[in-house]
């Protein structure tokens, strides 16, 4: 009688994996959860907590790399992909160390965190009659400045970051963010009293500004950039000065567009609680010269605050300029015509798949159903749209504004019953550049913003513009959830040899 004999199994230990397999699973164990970083979330001023390791930090990655030569060399790369530097002399030692311990090869990204620079000739002043009042703070500040004044005066911050841009040969993403704390609001408060005079003197002569820190770190990122042989680059920027902005007016064409054909994403929002209209005129050409030689862009997000929208045209920024590579596309904060917005869509509709229109005014004259009919009708690949606080500039101009904060009226009117569309609560957009495309299109915007299940995607498809409940005087948040399923429940996509599938 034959018998079968199972073979004996040897224990698989953790050890007997290879190496590409650990690193995988490694990689899911390290995985952050979901980000909210909108432009939004820099409005304050503050800078949001960074889940970014910083090589000192002990961490569950540590003790895996712990463990042994193997679990270090495997661990490495995602302990130091991500580096965070901020502006002072114990941010850039630690750059300094990364590079010195040969580390810099794994940076894929950095992120930049300035303050405001303290400007004027009376801060000595100003902080002793500070440390009367808090003497902690005060000395704080005094370390600041003098860093500060160390930092810039020699040029270290410039030649620290050319060394170590130059060294992340793996360098995909460069992050300027604006970082301020208790301590800068304390002293704005402090700076304040005085100057309205429930202070001891009057400070005339300082000023806590934004505008030349991000200028000097824009201009010495570029110039780093630059001299490094990074390329294929995402650069953000949610609180980008406009006044900063001017200084690429120096800058010459040949400088500007080699620094421009290294971008494939551009994700900045110009922070500015004024008018900035003719600011942004005057920066017309800049904007010219660096779109036209940024042929990479896959994704691009120009925006301004909603509360102070932009009244300028659109082309005057985009110049009819079509990117061939382009896929997600946002624009914020402005006043346009319907004619601009689809413009701007028809030259992509071939290959936009992300398109994004948050805190857009329309201008006398046109309506938002006219743009989505477009949208809809002849967006090919359109997987994503956003629409969010969208309304006529008319209504926007009447609604009252309380210490820069805009009242919205939210009373719900009455919505069409043949919609069969409840109001509901809706999630704030995520960042423009960095939220990942859904697979499956409209089913996943019916799964997020949990639509009604007895709205189908068939009855979605039956209703006309004119069914969509647009007065042409002011758009309700409670409509948009419907207004951006209408447009992605379109029934054909358009091939690029003109085919037409259906059942999108």
């Amino acid at each position: 009688m034959l018998r079968l004999h199972a073979p004996i199994m040897t224990p698989c230990h953790i050890y007997d994996l290879a190496d590409e397999l650990m690193s995988e699973i490694l990689s899911f164990l390290l995985e952050p959860g979901p980000r909210a970083l909108s432009s939004r979330s820099h409005g304050n001023g503050h800078t949001p907590g960074s889940s970014d390791h910083e090589y000192n930090e002990v961490s569950d990655l540590d003790h895996f790399r712990l463990v042994c030569k193997r679990f270090m060399r495997i661990g490495t790369p995602y302990k130091f992909n991500r580096f965070t530097l901020r502006f002072s002399d114990h941010g850039f030692r630690r750059l300094d160390e990364l590079v010195d311990m040969q580390l810099a090869y794994y940076v894929k990204t950095i992120t930049y965190m300035v303050r405001p620079f303290y400007q004027g000739s009376e801060w000595v002043q100003t902080l002793q009659a500070l440390g009367s009042e808090n003497p902690e703070i005060s000395q704080l500040h005094s370390r600041r400045l003098r860093e500060q004044t160390n930092l810039t005066e020699t040029n270290k911050d410039l030649a620290r970051l050319r060394r170590a841009i130059a060294a992340f040969s793996a360098l995909q993403e460069i992050k300027l963010l604006r970082l301020q704390d208790e301590a800068d609001e304390y002293l704005i408060d402090f700076i304040r009293d005085r100057s309205l005079g429930t202070g001891t003197g009057t400070a005339t002569d300082i000023r806590f500004d934004w505008e030349t820190a991000c200028s000097r770190a824009v201009t010495n990122l570029s110039i780093a950039l630059l001299d490094s042989k990074c390329s294929s680059i995402r650069f953000t920027g949610p609180q980008i000065s406009p006044e900063a902005t001017l200084q690429l007016l120096r800058a010459p064409s040949t400088i500007l567009a080699a620094m421009a054909g290294r971008l494939t994403s551009l994700d900045i929002t110009f922070h500015s609680t004024t008018d900035i209209t003719a600011t942004m005129a005057d920066l017309s050409g800049v904007f010219h010269r660096f779109f036209v030689a940024a042929k990479n862009l896959i994704a691009i997000h120009i925006g301004f605050l909603s509360k102070a929208p932009l009244d300028l045209d659109l082309e005057l920024l985009f110049h009819h300029i079509r990117w061939k590579t382009l896929r997600k596309l946002s624009i914020q904060g402005w006043r346009l015509s319907a004619d601009e917005i689809i413009a701007l869509a028809r030259r992509h509709r071939s290959q936009l798949r992300d398109f994004r229109l948050l805190g857009i005014y329309l201008r006398p004259g046109g309506l938002w159903r006219d743009v989505l009919a477009v949208l809809r009708e002849e967006m090919e690949r359109l997987e994503r749209l956003v629409l969010k606080d969208i309304d006529y500039a008319a209504h926007f101009d009447s609604v009252p504004v309380s210490n820069g904060v805009e009242v919205h009226d939210y009373h719900v009117g009455p919505m069409p019953s043949s919609l069969g569309f409840a109001a509901g609560t809706w999630s704030d957009p995520q960042s423009p550049i960095t939220t990942p495309l859904p697979r499956d299109g409209l089913s996943a915007l019916v799964r997020e913003r949990a639509l009604p299940l007895r709205t189908s995607i068939e009855r979605l498809r039956s209703l006309s513009s004119g069914d969509l409940g647009d007065d042409g005087v002011h758009v309700l948040c409670e409509q948009l959830p419907l207004w951006e399923a209408w447009v992605l429940s379109a029934p054909h996509e358009v091939s690029g040899n003109g085919r037409t599938h259906w059942g999108r």
